[in-house]
């Protein structure tokens, strides 16, 4: 494929599936804070909603992205960056000649995987195989894929592998799949934590001034564990009777992902123990993105829960950043990257999955053992500054700097496998001379042996 270079301040269209709005949730605060850096850097940047828009850009504009104008907003950019399933419904945009970025730090069809749907078989089967393709075609497209972690790299290598396009570049490993696959993971904001003082503590009825507050960051959706989160409070508040347990956000303010079963399970369980609004409260408005750190700043510990599995495995979970920004202590089940990340830099405490007894003695820990609080907090400070926007982007910000097709060639192997060109006797002489020269007659003869007995087995089965 010849090159096509863009130029040096390029024209970059962000599509996202979420509201532009004050409550933004993770895939649109990713596309917000890529806008904010790459503005900084002269980019000329476009954040396109397929849903709504309500908030004005920062130095970027920000539009909806609808059938009368989509294609417009496309022709006038030079890189189109989305997220989610697009091509399902704009299929026009994979022939389109932009330079395609594939933002898949969030591997949907996993998270599909731990819904509560109540899908029959047939549904789960035509979703699985919607989403799928659409990974696909997206992985069979891309000149570049973003993703959150190591584990993720290797899930789109894999994937790009069976799709035909890991293959070698002029007879050499050349390291085009390591251009190709990029991580660029969440990110903590640049904007300095400044908190407006007064937002959860003698405001949010249920928390006071003195009491001890695990906060829940973010949404709660199918394939989190708020209730062994639930359980182990209920425990550990006979220890540390101050405890609260704060969920910022229980509806999505995407009313698209309304269908969520864990939410009403996770209420309903607070108030089978008696504890809902006592010691478990949950915020039934989603906290603006730009009123978030009063609620942290308030908190003393962030706490994330998961079960065990695939989506858990592969997943990065972005609540976790503004723990970090915050400079929050972080109590996290074990089995994700973060938890890796936790043990290793020492700025929380990781539990075994679905145990209550040890995420119950974890919070007491994180309670009463000030110094150890103090130590978790001043490593996640440090770590934040390591993992800011600015830093976490550069891979996709060095690719912009000369936004270039792929040269890797686009084939899908599923869907549209290119013809394979016929052996000819050139090729046999060619095979002949190289084992005759590694491994003289002896090897020749082994080789001919091996190809009459496959040739034998194809002819049995065609019988």
């Amino acid at each position: 494929m010849t090159a096509t270079r863009v130029p040096a301040r390029a024209r970059v269209l962000l599509i996202v599936g979420e509201p532009i709005s004050e409550r933004l949730a993770g895939p649109a605060i990713r596309a917000w804070e890529i806008a904010r850096a790459l503005t900084a850097r002269h980019h000329h940047v476009t954040i396109a909603s397929s849903r709504s828009v309500s908030r004005e850009g920062e130095g970027f504009r920000v539009v909806e992205f609808r059938a009368d104008n989509a294609e417009a907003l496309v022709d006038e950019c030079d890189v189109v960056v989305f997220q989610g399933g697009f091509y399902n419904s704009v299929p026009w945009l994979a022939v389109r000649p932009q330079v395609q970025v594939m933002d898949l730090y969030d591997p949907f069809h996993l998270e599909f995987l731990g819904r509560q749907h109540g899908f029959d078989r047939d549904q789960e089967t035509r979703v699985v195989s919607e989403l799928t393709k659409e990974l696909n075609a997206q992985l069979a497209r891309a000149d570049l894929v973003l993703c959150a972690n190591d584990r993720q790299r290797d899930l789109w290598i894999g994937q790009l592998a069976a799709l035909g396009r890991v293959r070698p570049q002029n007879g050499t490993d050349d390291g085009t799949i390591d251009d190709l696959v990029r991580i660029a993971p969440f990110g903590v904001t640049g904007q300095p934590f400044e908190p407006t003082p007064g937002a959860l503590r003698g405001k949010v009825e249920g928390i006071g001034a003195d009491d001890f507050v695990l906060v829940w960051g973010g949404g709660i959706y199918d394939w989190f564990d708020p209730m062994t989160l639930i359980r182990a409070v209920d425990v550990a508040r006979h220890e540390v009777p101050e405890l609260r347990l704060f969920f910022m956000a229980k509806v999505h303010p995407n009313a698209m992902l309304d269908g969520h079963a864990v939410p009403d399970q996770a209420v309903a369980l607070a108030r089978e123990l008696g504890i809902l609004g006592t010691h478990v409260v949950f915020n039934e408005e989603w906290v603006p993105y730009d009123e978030r750190a009063g609620y942290l700043a308030e908190a003393d510990i962030g706490v994330t829960t998961h079960p065990a599995g695939l989506e858990t495995r592969f997943s990065f979970r972005t609540r976790n950043l503004d723990y970090l920004w915050a400079g929050l202590p972080i109590i996290t089940s074990a089995g994700d990257v973060f938890a890796d990340l936790v043990e290793r830099r020492g700025n929380g405490l990781t539990v075994p999955v679905g145990d209550v007894d040890a995420l119950a003695a974890a919070i007491v820990r994180a309670a009463r053992d000030t110094p150890a609080r103090e130590a978790w907090a001043a490593a996640s400070r440090e770590l934040a500054a390591e993992m800011t926007w600015d830093r976490v982007l550069a891979p996709f910000l060095e690719f912009l700097d000369a936004p270039v097709r792929s040269e890797v060639p686009i084939w899908n192997m599923v869907e549209d496998p290119p013809p394979l060109p016929a052996r000819t006797r050139r090729d046999d002489l060619v095979t002949f001379a190289r084992l005759l020269r590694e491994g003289g007659p002896r090897l020749v003869t082994e080789r001919i042996r091996d190809r009459v007995r496959r040739d034998a087995l194809r002819v049995v089965g065609r019988r």
